[in-house]
């Protein structure tokens, strides 16, 4: 089965990046990105470090589904096929919330930061997101306290509906999380909390 190639909106003004859906073969660079990630912004992730770290590079394989057919990544990989980026999503598999899919697991490699890569994976995410049957909604959780990757999501259509309060403890410091909400089209009016 060959990598499905995603476009990359075309008001991307950086290095030309390739996005397309996570394979088995991408388990090993993908498992250097995430540990890589989680040792520098433990606050971002639910996993930490010293655990992904002494898991085997093909656990990561069985969550690179295809679109519509459970979970899936996308990758962000340059012109050589390094992957520089990638972007999880996973739909509820329960009966009554199968409308609504999380995103998770966005990363950019340390040296590819700034070049928008997070924006595209993001953008690619909403569009396949968007082809998906009775999918109405993506829900993320982001450090309240990032505030380059809130506005990122929130320019993506993103708003925030809840705080939770020390989400993740990182050596004995809480950090709050956003949890945030994208309305796909088709979805019925959201109500939010008052700013």
């Amino acid at each position: 089965m060959t990598a499905q190639t995603l476009p990359v909106p075309e008001h991307s003004p950086h290095s030309p990046i390739r996005i397309a859906v996570l394979q088995a073969h991408d388990a090993p660079a993908y498992k250097v990105l995430r540990d890589a990630s989680l040792l520098r912004t433990p606050e971002a992730f639910s996993t930490d470090y010293a655990t992904a770290v002494t898991r085997p590079h093909f656990v990561y394989s069985a969550r690179f589904g295809r679109p519509g057919m459970g979970p899936f990544y996308l990758g962000a990989f340059t012109t050589d096929g390094q992957l520089v980026g990638s972007l999880g999503v996973e739909r509820e598999e329960a009966l009554f919330k199968r409308h609504i899919a999380h995103v998770n697991a966005v990363m950019t490699d340390v040296n590819f930061e700034h070049q928008g890569i997070a924006r595209q994976l993001l953008h690619a995410c909403i569009a396949l997101a968007e082809q998906m049957e009775g999918l109405e909604m993506l829900q993320l959780a982001v450090t309240a306290t990032n505030a380059r990757a809130v506005r990122l999501y929130e320019r993506a259509g993103f708003r925030v509906c809840a705080r939770v309060p020390r989400a993740i403890v990182v050596n004995g410091v809480g950090h709050d999380h956003l949890l945030m909400v994208h309305a796909l089209p088709g979805c019925p009016e959201l109500n939010f909390p008052a700013a």
